[in-house]
């Protein structure tokens, strides 16, 4: 019996082709071997940039209730 040739997914979108803010880029998060997060940025300066630039769910109207 023949295989069938299974169609391949598309190739995954480039993050180059995304708009990053200037901002984001000074930011270095990375996870060592022992699974700790280790940045060269200080969380407070993070969390004030997650505050500006990303709206919280907790305060939007849920009108599925």
């Amino acid at each position: 019996m023949a295989k069938r040739n299974k169609p391949k997914p598309p190739p995954p979108q480039s993050a180059k082709s995304e708009e990053v803010p200037p901002k984001l880029n000074e930011i270095d998060i990375q996870v060592n071997e022992l699974g700790q997060i280790e940045r060269n940025f200080d969380i407070d300066k993070i969390n004030q940039f997650l505050n500006e630039n990303v709206p919280d769910k907790k305060f939007t109207e849920d009108t599925e209730s």
